[in-house]
């Protein structure tokens, strides 16, 4: 079995934000898809996304559609895994 490497809050908000946002093209958002592109469990993913919303970066828990603020954070969060490999820093 393939063994994943750890990875902190700011790395899951940032792959969920982005699923979310490919995913809001569709008709309905289906969390399994979700969870298995993001790779946690089921019941972790329903906190990560109540977190999300009490932050602000969605609307709603059903809905999963990201607010201004969410799309604004998902642009900087990928400036910054930029800035950080043009420097040679590897971020999981």
């Amino acid at each position: 079995m393939k063994k994943i490497a750890h990875r902190d809050r700011l790395k899951i908000y940032g792959d969920l934000l982005a699923v979310l946002q490919a995913e809001s093209k569709e008709e309905k958002i289906v969390l399994t898809r979700v969870q298995v592109h993001i790779n946690v469990p089921f019941d972790r993913l329903k906190t990560y996304i109540s977190e999300l919303c009490d932050l602000g970066l969605i609307e709603d828990q059903t809905s999963c559609k990201l607010t201004d603020k969410g799309r604004q954070f998902l642009v900087e969060y990928e400036q910054v895994l930029d800035f950080m490999k043009r420097m040679g820093i590897a971020y999981r």
